[in-house]
């Protein structure tokens, strides 16, 4: 296998803890992995240092994942790192490459790397749902294209840098979220599931129009969507006890509050819980999945079939 490195871009890991990766907070809202590490671990890497890590040196990988970010420029505006921000760190990152590898020394290392784009969920959750003003401005489409053209927009940024290998995450069930259930009755919200949807089928087109207009470009797009309704719907046949909870978290479906904050002293009967058993859980807080979950993800992403993983797995385009 050539030797490869991961650079990581887009919402893929926060802050909160790690409950049975380490003993002190990793950067993940997760217990353990997720999905990027497995990926590392599956390419036999360390895990990627992030980009605002002071004195990290990214020869093996970076990571510019940030909590809350999204596509649009408008989504959780001051909370978290953009999307297009991303990729301006990106761009500096690549700039040192080559000034201490040299430029060709640099082309190479970049375009044997392995791009992971993971982005979208909270432009549909917060940026859309919550969010009359979007709601008034744009329909459901209309939305879902702004969101495409983003991501469009930023592939072909990551290409003109040299990237020729990426990793496109499509959307899970968004709309079954605890933190969407809450609002909801403890139902899911329809909308949002078909917003998921609308914008998977999005990145399917998006990648098979740029292996037209671009060849040299590999795209694999990782479905989320039918697995995790798979596992919403089915709960038992993926060994989970609990689909709609967090495992982490507090108050109604451990969602009112995130898992790890405070509970505001006036607020009584509510109180910070973690179960027993997270490999019993879908979520490990009230929008995350559990280490287990993203394993379950990875292994059907690395070796599986085009149910899961569209046009090839990720062992395969590992050794382009």
């Amino acid at each position: 296998m050539k030797e490869l490195v991961n650079f990581f871009i887009g919402v893929i890991v926060t802050c909160v803890i790690a409950a049975s990766f380490a003993e002190v907070p990793t950067g993940r809202f997760s217990n353990g992995r997720s999905m990027g590490d497995f990926i590392a671990q599956a390419l036999a890497l360390n895990f990627a240092p992030p980009y605002l890590q002071p004195n990290a040196t990214f020869y093996k990988g970076v990571n510019f994942a940030s909590g809350g970010s999204g596509l649009l420029n408008t989504t959780n505006p001051g909370l978290a790192i953009t999307f297009n921000v991303q990729l301006e760190q990106y761009k500096n990152v690549s700039t040192l490459l080559e000034k201490e590898l040299g430029a060709l020394a640099a082309f190479e290392l970049i375009s044997r790397s392995l791009f992971l784009i993971s982005v979208g969920l909270n432009d549909i959750t917060f940026g859309n749902f919550t969010n009359p003003t979007t709601q008034k401005q744009y329909n459901a489409t209309q939305y879902i294209n702004l969101m495409l053209e983003a991501y469009k927009s930023g592939i072909k940024t990551l290409y003109a840098s040299g990237t020729r290998k990426i990793v496109l995450f499509g959307e899970g069930v968004d709309g079954c979220e605890p933190i969407i259930r809450i609002q909801n009755n403890s139902q899911c919200v329809d909308f949002l599931n078909e917003l998921a949807l609308e914008f998977e089928a999005g990145l399917k087109q998006l990648v098979d129009e740029f292996h037209v207009i671009i060849p040299g470009l590999h795209l694999v797009l990782a479905y989320q969507y039918n697995i995790e309704h798979d596992m919403i719907t089915n709960p038992q046949s993926f060994g989970l006890k609990n689909a709609t909870a967090g495992c982490c978290g507090a108050g109604i479906l451990n969602a009112q509050y995130q898992c790890g904050t405070k509970v505001p002293a006036n607020v009584t009967g509510v109180h910070q819980t973690l179960c027993k058993h997270p490999s019993e859980y879908l979520y490990w807080d009230y929008i995350h999945n559990t280490e287990y979950v993203d394993k379950v993800k990875f292994q059907n992403y690395w070796d599986g079939n085009t149910s899961f993983v569209y046009p090839f797995n990720l062992r395969t385009l590992a050794l382009l």
